[in-house]
């Protein structure tokens, strides 16, 4: 399972597969799309629902973002055009990357922010006159603004739901975003939009959390698991992390199987754990430096780390001990789906970088769907359902 401990590189949705075709603001939302439209509008250059009047003036930018845990990606836009600006950063889930997640997205906001004015600067067509160059010293015009922005987070769910938007709201009131501009929900119903299967349908996300959500006229209904790194997520990056340590460690001390997750997680941590003898081992004790390599590469009160380990399963996808760890995510995706939707009536929307990146678990996922005769599809990012719902504020709110 290659680089499944990292969020997926923005991609189109892809087509529906097989099967019939198919906070600031609470409540539904944004406004549903329309027609067989929908998935084409959910793009980096979605357009929204209504066109501003001809020479509209000052031209108004919307910010949307597909904040995981592990890392955030934020995208700059004219509500009316294509996409100008883009910038990552650290993930900002409160539980699973700490405290200071929200100043780190704070951080990424105020890059995309440069970005996109510098870019504006560059197109702006008196730049190079003196005199006519009405850019402010921050490279965009004194009457541009950010009509909206449209954040979907990582833990942004009901059980922190309101210290998220406030905390939000404060620290973007510091780059001049006026609160009342911003809309928060959490990443699934980004992603969710950004499938392009309509209102209606479920997800089943994992990156580095997981969870599945029934979600009727953008409501969610019905939910399993989500529960964070301690309680749940399964078949999620920081779950096969965790199994994978786990795996190891039973190996070198003796009460478990013999696996080669060992040698895997060995070579990533430049460390000997059968002989301790290349490279010599620092304690004397293979079980001691593994110990002493994760106290010291995984951040204490950060989980996410964990996910750096996802993807060796899927390497080794033929040792017994790595197959049932995979098996375990497998069945659990496939179960959760069937209890969520026993009739098989509503398209899925795969994503998070387990689900929509490449590897043996999206592999035999979609095979399980395609068996069962079910639509679905992968979006490999959240992005264009927050640009989506971006643009949507953006229209309800200009004059």
């Amino acid at each position: 399972m290659n680089a499944s401990d990292v969020e997926p590189s923005a991609e189109p949705a892809a087509e529906l597969s097989t099967g019939p075709a198919a906070e600031p603001s609470t409540g539904p939302v944004g406004r549903p799309p329309t027609g067989d439209d929908a998935a084409s509008r959910t793009g980096h250059d979605a357009m929204p629902d209504a066109m501003p009047p001809a020479g509209t003036s000052p031209p108004s930018l919307v910010i949307a973002g597909d904040i995981g845990g592990t890392s955030s990606r934020l995208i700059l836009a004219p509500w009316d055009g294509a996409v100008i600006a883009e910038a990552e950063g650290p993930g900002a889930n409160l539980r699973s990357s700490g405290a200071d997640a929200l100043d780190n997205l704070v951080e990424t906001v105020r890059e995309v922010l440069f970005r996109g004015r510098r870019a504006l600067r560059q197109d702006s067509p008196g730049r190079d006159s003196p005199g006519q160059d009405s850019l402010g010293p921050d490279g965009l015009g004194p009457d541009a603004e950010v009509a909206a922005v449209a954040l979907g987070i990582s833990g942004a769910g009901p059980a922190r739901a309101g210290e998220v938007r406030r905390a939000v709201g404060e620290r973007l009131a510091r780059l001049g975003i006026d609160p009342a501009r911003i809309l928060i929900t959490d990443d699934l119903h980004t992603a969710f939009l950004a499938g392009g299967v309509g209102d209606d349908g479920l997800l089943v996300l994992a990156g580095t959390g997981a969870v599945a959500v029934r979600f009727h006229d953008r409501e969610a209904v019905a939910r399993r698991d989500g529960m964070g790194w301690l309680l749940g997520d399964i078949g999620s990056a920081v779950w096969l992390g965790r199994r994978t340590l786990e795996a190891v460690a039973a190996d070198i001390d003796g009460r478990g199987p013999r696996t080669l997750l060992t040698e895997e997680v060995g070579e990533l941590l430049a460390l000997d754990l059968r002989e301790g003898l290349l490279p010599p081992s620092a304690t004397g004790d293979p079980r001691q430096d593994l110990i002493r390599a994760l106290d010291e590469q995984l951040p204490a009160g950060a989980p996410a780390a964990l996910g750096r380990f996802a993807r060796l399963p899927g390497r080794v996808a033929g040792d017994p001990v790595a197959r049932e760890i995979l098996e375990v995510a497998i069945g659990h995706v496939l179960e959760t789906v069937q209890a969520l939707d026993p009739p098989g009536e509503l398209p899925v929307v795969l994503a998070g970088s387990v689900l929509a990146g490449p590897g043996p678990i999206r592999e035999a996922v979609e095979a399980g769907l395609r068996a069962e005769g079910r639509a679905f599809r992968t979006a490999p990012t959240g992005l264009p359902g927050a640009l989506l719902l971006a643009r949507e504020l953006a229209g309800d709110l200009l004059p």
